[in-house]
Order: structure tokens, then sequence, then C-alpha cells
């Protein structure tokens, strides 16, 4: 097998997960080399004295839109194996607006960004510099989500505002238009700036 062989072979390499609720959690310690380490997918944690990799459905539906993720309906392999469209329906049962957080995760991810999930105060996501080291860095963006239909509330903004500027990181709202294209704006004193990131994320304000 030539070396572009085995990368390739490498590259499709599908991992076994097992569904609880609205997470998915992978016990493979290759698939936890790669994902994690690698990667920086998933969250870490241990379990009967065992590291297991836990994944949020974000993530999820990434390694599933990338077919190297393997799972069934009901964790029984003589039922049907998700595809993207099943684990999409299965997971938005947890969380209607989960499309829209894909559609901007994945425009951060594909742009290059390490993206971690989970902030609260309905700060969705924490975006690092590019080369950046998630475990030892700290993150520098902090991305708010405005759905359509849903305007922000100024009480609202003011906290969140407060909360990037107490953490010292740059608050973005993003939002996705009807051709699910993502618009980020930034937010500083107020002051709310429209950001076309066909650039880099480096350079708003």
């Amino acid at each position: 097998m030539s070396e572009e062989e085995s990368i390739e072979k490498v590259e499709k390499t599908q991992i076994e997960g097992i569904i609880r609720k609205e997470k998915v959690v992978i016990s493979n310690q290759e698939a936890i080399e790669e994902f994690y380490k690698n990667s920086y997918i998933g969250t870490l944690v241990s379990e009967n004295d065992q590291e297991i990799l836990v994944l949020d459905p974000l993530e999820i539906l990434l390694l599933s839109e990338r077919r190297r993720i393997l799972l069934w309906e009901d964790n029984d392999k003589n039922k049907r194996q998700h595809d993207f469209e099943s684990l999409l329906e299965h997971f938005t049962k947890f969380d209607d607006r989960l499309w829209h957080k894909y559609v901007i995760y994945m425009d951060l991810r594909k742009r290059g960004y390490i993206v971690r999930t989970g902030y609260g105060e309905g700060i969705e996501f924490r975006v690092y510099k590019r080369g950046a080291d998630f475990i030892n860095d700290s993150a520098k963006y902090l991305i708010y989500p405005v759905f359509e239909g849903e305007p922000i509330e100024l009480k609202d903004l003011d906290k969140i505002s407060r909360v990037a500027m107490s953490s010292r990181k740059d608050l973005i709202i993003a939002t996705v238009d009807r051709l699910s294209k993502v618009i980020y704006y930034s937010v500083k004193k107020f002051q709310i700036m429209n950001k076309n990131l066909e650039t880099d994320l480096d350079n708003v304000g």
C-alpha cells in the first residue's frame, strides 16, 4: 500500500459511537486521539476509570457529514443506520435551533478556526485563533447567534457584552440569512458594525 493510499484509508476510518439522548459517547482510544487531540472535537470525561469522548450534537453532525462516525437507531445494529438527515432530525428534538447553529459552526470551522461549544448566557461558541491550543490558550471571540424572528433586546446585548468584556474577549453576533449565509457583527461599546468575513475574524473591529 502506497503512502497516499494509507493516508486515504486513515481519513476514511469510521468510528462507532453510542447515542445517549442529546450526546454521543466514543470509547475508541484511537478516535479520541484523532478527534479530540488533533481536530479539537468533543469533551474528554472519565467513566468507570476509562477515558471517553463525549460529543455534542454539532460535533456529531460534523463527523456524520464527514462520514467519520457510525451510529444506529436505538444503538441497535439490526436497526437503521443513521445518516446526516436522520441525526439532524433526532437531535433537533432537543434543540429546535440546531440547524442554524450548525450553519454557523461549520462556517467558522471551514475558515480554519478552533470552535468550542457552550459558554452560557446565550453565547454558543468560543472561537480560538488559528493554530491556537484550546487546552492551554484562551478563546479570542465569543459568538452569540441571533435567530430570524427573535431580535435581541438591548438589555440582553448589554449583559452579554459585559460578559465578553469581563473575560477580555471580543463579542461577535452571528446571524444566518435565508440563503444560509452567515453574517457577523462585531460589538464594542454598543457600536455595532457589519463585518464581511470573507477576510479574517482577526480583523474584526
